[in-house]
């Protein structure tokens, strides 16, 4: 649920990143400017709208059951059969309708599984005989110009895609065996029938409207409209009780209910009702307050659907028939999601989209700089491979911002007084230290803007409970904000300052005029001490500074076993057995977690240079001893090193660099110059230090090596992020060229505690980042793989930070694909394109110009390409395989007319809450499962091919496993083979001695996004004019930052030093 709940191998540990490996200049990699996307729930999302209202005009909106969900990219050449939009471990699975086109049709198409139908009686999962294939007849050409024009475009691809629907989906060709068995328990819990047969619900749309004028045009808050719907349920006469009492409603636009109302079909049905203002619910009778003070609304009711819930169990069983009813089972999960969230969303906070997450203030525990980290659980209905639908619940632990007036918040997050940890004298409940606010300086608006924007809060300066919420703070202080008061009854327009208005016409004198003002509204500004913080405003792993990460994981890295416990503690206080509505609906949730089977597969072979091997042991091998497998093509000359930090002189510098040299020699590096020049102590807070500093040890570089600088390595005084991006900005965009860099902590490289394991880590990534290979996992251990006539390829986007007044930012979009013959060397293209969507819409270029490396590095184009996608939300998987499998066809017609490779499509889906338990005797020394642990029935999908995947040793808290959901493969691969594949290059990545918890060419793309999202995105500042005019045209609205959106920028960038597309620089 949390990005933070079981926090494996540092998971989260190093702010955005979601891997887990041993990463030292990644550190540094929590971007003020990047920004994640608001979290996509890995459970069902439903329209809150009325059937009438919902659009279909855009990929993002969330669909009910029945409605198509479009990809974004020009499907004029598809070729591959279609594959219906499978949601993996989430709620929502989408079934399509599609005319059949021949068999001659399809150009060399390869063997492939799918099930012949929507209609056809499903097949029992058979490896070694599959389904026919249902092919697609290609939809109206879209003639795509991305490449042509500034930026990659989506609404024209929007628009064509309309007209496409899906079938079918990749049927699960069997079940893997190998490895050795156990049993393993997981987070989920069986659902069952009450007598064996489930009830059929009824689905009514919703409307409420307030009847009061002055409430006509508000915004209707969630909890106001649940409380007009309790209200509304406690009025019921006879007829309509039973109905209403064992109704379920989401919060927005649906109602189900097992008792039917009494309204037609074709009928509508209007209630009159009052509730308070504040969303008090009132008994009808004991009403003590005046009708006046009361808010009257109008609901209106009208029967949408019957949904039988039998749907969902005969799909759970494999039932002949099945997969036909699946849009039916679609309306049954989501229907049951939100009877289940009933009892919840009123005992808990209800937080996230989704509405699956429930947290609570006890317990909470307060972390430095103004947050607090709360727990709670999630909850998901779901169907699975065990015969019955399960309930899926896990807990969570969440970062949100302190509660209370801005000032007390903001001198905690800039440490000014205040007791320890953030938490005032007395802790979390005892009375806060004193926070001196009374000015800020323009670093500290920067930092306070990124934390505070889209927080909730209630105004001070007036008796209001309504929320507002924060767009942005001002660069210019109260005082130098000034604007016109439109002159009335002939009088002249009057200019007047912020502070002179608010204690002209609000009575109320600002105290501290020098501090700046909380924009809220295009021509709404409030002074900062007049604004009280809401509770739960999140706090997202962007926002964290490394003392809050450090102590969020501290709290939320719980052991399996505690974690397990935690989990049945909730199943015991949910209590859904004693919740009457559950009873209504004839469900039984079972007290008990499902038990697994599950299988833990074998370490592959690790080969170093000259045949040397390293064996694998709980996930993680010794580096002592062995040299890299192969160097780059030049030995390392042309370098140097700067100190950013006031302590570590040049001489200190020289006796560690001395140290780097020796260990780098010892695992095989050839280092031409050991006495590179050391520049520094530089101060990189004074204007342009950063930059000259760089050129300086650009320039020194290029002298010691007579050749473009191979590498500056550049000594940090501690974890700042903005440090951090300007290194990586400053040295892509500032020099004649990109240079790569390697960031190292100055407490690291002075003590000599762990230096042994810090520059082993440094010296791996420096081997990378000079073209050369750490280690190599064989050919022969790679199922599926050809040597010579294989090539991996990973995908990934960066979504741009989320800026008040400006959606025109580019989202990152970038490509990682093997070029050498044994898949060890990577080569990256990167491109902008528009919006947040998560297709790649210029894959098809970025792929031709993969292929090209690929021919000149092996004489040949591949003959299999395994495509693995990170960065694709469930709604999403059929736009990734109609669209993308598309572009990569497309790129290889354009190269060689009839070429056409074998694919495999994989999506890696890491954000989900499915977590696995085993005994004492099956566990590592974390408690958690060893390394290899694959679990592929029960919990997975019915029919499709899925898999989870733990390839690591989780240290540190609860490991997550990866999920893989298979939408495409023309290989014919097995279960096992499959799955042996990822679990051997999970062991492949360059850069640490251990096998990480995702495929490593979506673990490089993700770096690779972080890296060119830094260069592409500058730190976003909002500056409100000084002078402006209210009444006549308003406060202007909050500067926009501009951007290059050239689709190849970075790549231009990249290619003004050949020499790196040779060398992992991302590393």
């Amino acid at each position: 649920m949390s990005r933070y709940d079981g926090i494996d191998e540092r998971e989260y540990g190093r702010g955005r990143r979601r891997y887990d490996d041993d990463d030292d200049d990644e550190a540094y990699a929590r971007s003020s400017t990047a920004s994640t996307a608001p979290q996509q729930s890995q459970y069902l999302r439903y329209d809150d709208r009325a059937p009438s209202q919902i659009s279909t005009s855009t990929a993002s909106d969330r669909y009910l059951p029945g409605q198509r969900v479009y990809d974004q990219q020009d499907l004029s050449l598809q070729r591959g059969p279609p594959a219906r939009d499978y949601p993996g471990s989430r709620d929502s699975y989408r079934s399509r309708d599609a005319p059949e086109r021949s068999e001659a049709s399809a150009s060399r198409h390869l063997p492939s599984r799918y099930d012949e139908s929507a209609t056809s009686s499903f097949r029992s999962p058979s490896y070694t005989a599959g389904p026919s294939v249902t092919r697609q007849a290609p939809p109206p050409s879209l003639a795509s110009n991305a490449r042509d024009s500034n930026i990659g475009k989506t609404s024209d691809i929007t628009e064509t895609l309309e007209k496409l629907s899906l079938t079918s989906f990749y049927v699960r060709p069997g079940y893997g065996e190998m490895g050795k068995h156990l049993t393993v328990l997981a987070n989920f819990f069986q659902v069952r029938a009450k007598d064996g047969k489930a009830k059929v619900i009824y689905h009514y749309d919703v409307d409420m409207e307030p009847q009061v004028d002055k409430g006509a045009n508000a915004k209707k808050p969630k909890g106001l409209l649940r409380a007009v719907w309790e209200q509304l349920c406690l009025e019921q006469k006879v007829g309509w009780v039973d109905g209403f009492a064992a109704s379920a409603y989401d919060g927005r636009k649906n109602v189900f209910t097992p008792n039917q109302f009494p309204i037609g079909p074709d009928q509508s049905q209007t209630f009159l009702t009052a509730v308070a203002p504040d969303g008090v619910v009132s008994r009808p009778g004991h009403t003590t307050s005046s009708d006046d003070e009361y808010r009257r609304w109008k609901v209106t009711l009208k029967l949408v659907a019957v949904v039988d819930l039998q749907y969902v169990m005969d799909f759970c069983q494999t039932e002949k028939g099945a997969p036909s009813n699946e849009e039916k089972c679609l309306t049954g999960l989501m229907a049951t999601n939100v009877l289940l969230r009933d009892v919840p969303s009123k005992r808990y906070a209800q937080v996230g989209a989704a509405g699956n997450k429930f947290f609570s203030m006890a317990g909470a525990v307060a972390i430095p700089q103004g947050g607090v980290v709360c727990k709670g659980f999630m909850q998901s209905f779901r169907y699975s491979s065990s015969g019955l639908p399960l309930l899926n619940l896990d807990v969570g632990y969440s970062a949100f911002l302190s509660a209370g007036p801005a000032l007390e918040v903001i001198g905690k997050i800039l440490n000014r007084g205040g007791g320890g940890r953030g938490r005032g004298r007395g802790g979390l409940e005892g009375p806060p230290g004193v926070h001196d606010v009374s000015e800020l300086s323009s670093d500290e608006v920067s930092k306070i803007k990124k934390i505070l924007r889209g927080a909730k809060f209630t105004v001070m300066h007036r008796s209001s409970a309504r929320l507002h919420t924060i767009l942005s703070v001002t660069s210019e202080s109260a005082q130098n904000i000034k604007f016109n008061i439109e002159g009335r009854d002939g009088n002249p327009d009057q200019k007047i300052s912020i502070p002179e208005y608010y204690q002209k016409f609000h009575q109320s004198p600002v105290t501290k005029p020098r501090l700046p003002c909380v924009q809220y509204g295009k021509k709404a500004f409030i002074p900062i001490e007049f604004v009280r913080l809401a509770e739960w405003n999140s706090l997202p792993p962007t926002k964290l500074t490394a003392e809050q990460t450090a102590e969020m994981i501290k709290v939320s890295a719980v052991k399996p076993k505690e974690r397990a416990m935690a989990v049945n503690n909730w199943r015991t206080e949910l209590a859904y057995e004693k919740q009457s509505k559950i009873a209504a609906w004839g469900l039984q949730v079972n007290t008990s977690m499902v038990q697994v089977k599950a299988r833990i597969l074998p370490p592959p072979r690790i080969v170093y240079a000259r045949g040397t091997e390293a064996r694998a042991l709980d996930g993680g091998w010794n580096l002592k001893g062995k040299q890299f497998f192969r160097n780059g093509k030049k030995p390392l000359v042309a370098w140097s090193v700067i100190s950013f930090d006031r302590y570590t002189e040049a001489d200190e510098m020289q006796r560690y660099i001395t140290y780097l040299c020796q260990v780098l020699s010892a695992h095989g590096v050839q280092v031409a110059n050991r006495q590179p020049e050391c520049i520094g102590p530089i101060n990189p807070t004074k204007k342009g230090a950063i930059t000259n500093a760089l050129q300086l040890g650009a320039r020194a570089a290029y002298m010691a090596g007579k050749c473009p600088p191979q590498l500056i390595c550049c000594v940090l005084p501690g974890r700042d992020a903005w440090l951090y991006e300007a290194i990586k900005r400053s040295s892509f965009t500032d020099l004649k060229g990109p240079v790569p860099t390697q960031c190292m902590q100055a407490a690291k490289i002075r003590s000599p505690r762990g230096i042994d394991a810090y520059t082993g880590n440094l010296v791996m990534k420096i081997q990378s980042k000079l073209g050369g290979v750490t280690h190599q996992i064989p050919i022969s251990e790679l199922p599926g793989m050809e040597r010579g006539k294989t090539m991996l390829l990973g995908g990934d986007l960066g979504l741009p930070p989320v800026r008040s007044g400006d959606d025109s930012a580019p989202t990152v979009a970038c490509t990682i694909a093997t070029y050498s013959p044994d898949c060890d060397a990577y080569s990256a293209q990167i491109r902008l394109q528009e919006g947040r969507g998560e297709i790649i819409v210029n894959l098809s270029s970025m792929v031709e110009e993969h292929l090209k490396i690929f021919m000149k590095n092996n004489d040949s184009y591949p003959e299999r390409i395994l495509i693995f996608r990170d960065g694709i939300s469930e709604g999403q998987y059929a736009a990734a395989l109609h669209y993308e499998h598309n572009a990569v066809l497309k790129a290889c017609s354009k190269l060689e007319k009839g070429y056409r490779p074998r694919i495999l499509l994989c999506i890696c889906a890491k954000r989900h809450s499915t977590r696995f338990f085993g005994r004492d005797t099956d566990a590592d020394r974390s408690g958690n499962l060893p390394s290899g642990l694959v679990v592929d029935r029960s919990v997975t999908h019915p029919y499709a091919f899925d898999f989870f995947l733990q390839a690591h040793a989780g240290r540190v808290g609860t490991a997550r496993p990866t999920h893989y959901i298979c939408l495409l493969d023309e290989l014919a691969i097995s279960p096992d083979q499959l799955q042996q594949l990822v679990h051997s290059l999970c062991y492949s990545f360059a850069r640490c001695t251990r096998s990480v918890s995702l495929v490593p060419v979506c673990y490089i793309a993700d770096l690779v996004c972080q890296k060119a999202r830094i260069i592409v995105h500058e730190p976003g500042t909002s500056v409100a004019p000084s002078e402006s005019s209210a009444g006549k045209s308003g406060f202007a609205s909050s500067r926009k930052m501009g951007f290059n959106i050239d689709i190849m920028q970075v790549q231009k960038v990249l290619q003004r030093n050949e020499e790196l597309s040779e060398v992992a620089w991302w590393m």
